[in-house]
């Protein structure tokens, strides 16, 4: 059997120094960073599904493992985002033509431009880092659940145990230090990537994708979608 992958394992083979572990491990203070925004690009058409994605966001922050039962008709596992599930591979059958094709995509949260769950929150506990991560602050949220109920994608859970909400970070302490999401890391077949917002989406338009997701839709956001087959029926809303 080989060797469990540490947290120190993953910095290692990510290039961080060990010097490095005590200040991520800690975390860095949430601080307000500005600069120039950045966007995580999902290629549907890349993705095998393989949940190496899924495996690393869990990996990193330390997030615990989740009762889960696979269906003779259902092979998305978990079924869907989490206090402690962060990102997922969403399975999904697209009617093509007279037949059906498997397609697989990374769902996370969005990191909307403008984010609806930080105009609802009455603490201020969420807010919007200009480089790109919708963050939030444990200590100050209050549990009101508004930002639940306002995102338009169901990303923020309760966590009931911490009393707070919980979501995908964009790996905000990875791009502190200089390096890409977990996600994007181990992705060996290019289907995330990762880098300037405009660049992204330049990527996107020239990919030759028939179908882009995330430019516009909820006023723009920095997790951006290329797709062949129409993203109604990745699940995506319009």
């Amino acid at each position: 059997m080989g060797e469990k992958l540490s947290r120190r394992g993953f910095l290692k083979a990510a290039g961080i120094g060990a010097a490095l572990l005590p200040s991520l491990k800690t975390g860095k203070a949430l601080s307000r960073v500005q600069g120039k925004p950045k966007a995580i690009l999902v290629d549907v058409r890349r993705c095998v599904g393989c949940k190496a994605c899924q495996a690393a966001c869990k990996l990193w922050n330390g997030l615990p493992a989740e009762n889960t039962e696979i269906t003779e008709d259902e092979y998305t596992n978990p079924t869907s985002l989490s206090a402690h599930t962060w990102n997922y591979i969403r399975f999904s059958e697209v009617k093509m033509g007279e037949g059906v094709r498997w397609v697989m995509a990374s769902i996370r949260c969005m990191h909307c431009l403008e984010p609806t769950c930080v105009s609802v929150c009455p603490t201020g506990a969420l807010w919007k880092r200009g480089d790109g991560p919708v963050l939030y602050d444990v200590d100050r949220c209050i549990g009101c659940r508004y930002c639940v109920t306002a995102c338009p994608w169901g990303v923020p859970h309760f966590d009931e145990e911490a009393k707070a909400v919980r979501k995908c970070t964009m790996c905000f302490d990875r791009l502190d230090s200089g390096l890409k999401p977990a996600c994007v890391t181990v992705c060996q077949t290019e289907a995330l990537q990762f880098g300037d917002r405009d660049e992204i989406l330049e990527k996107a338009h020239n990919s030759g994708a028939p179908y882009i997701y995330g430019e516009k839709e909820g006023g723009g956001t920095s997790v951006i979608y290329v797709s062949d087959v129409p993203l109604e029926g990745l699940g995506l809303p319009r």
